[in-house]
């Protein structure tokens, strides 16, 4: 996907604010897929130990959604560029969740986040800081995810 993709930052340790990030194809092409499914929901921050109901996300307390929407993904695959990502393409219906909950987290200022779970699991909990306006994300994930399994788990939509 050679065009310009908001970046949602999956890191282990530290989870960066959504921003605009350019990839450019190169001359392999990385493994590509369609369909799948991601999950999202927007949630307070918190202070850890505050509530049973506050969960540490890759060292951002949040408190524990009670419910996500999902995401359906029309194309999804490896970034390009070397890096630790995944490019996704959300389909119609996706799209209009992902814009919603970015716009509904933005207004809602900084002490709201947007939860992101793949497979199950809670994998990110992003500070967005504008709205999101395209169909278009690339997910980067730490050294210790694997952006292939987290594409296989996207792609199987669980």
């Amino acid at each position: 996907m050679a065009s310009r993709a908001p970046v949602l930052t999956l890191a282990a340790f530290a989870v960066l604010a959504l921003s605009a990030c350019s990839t450019t194809a190169g001359a392999e092409e990385a493994p590509s897929g369609t369909g799948g499914m991601i999950e999202m929901a927007i949630s307070e921050s918190c202070i850890e130990g505050s509530d049973s109901q506050c969960v540490s996300i890759n060292g951002t307390s949040v408190v524990l959604p009670t419910s996500f929407e999902e995401a359906g993904i029309k194309d999804s695959s490896v970034a390009e560029d070397g890096q630790n990502m995944v490019d996704v393409t959300f389909n119609d219906e996706g799209t209009k969740v992902f814009q919603r909950l970015t716009k509904e987290a933005a207004d809602a200022g900084v002490s709201v986040r947007l939860v992101i779970r793949i497979g199950g699991e809670l994998q990110a909990s992003v500070l967005v800081l504008d709205a999101m306006t395209g169909d278009q994300a690339q997910l980067g994930f730490s050294s210790e995810v694997n952006a292939q399994e987290m594409l296989e788990q996207i792609q199987a939509g669980s």
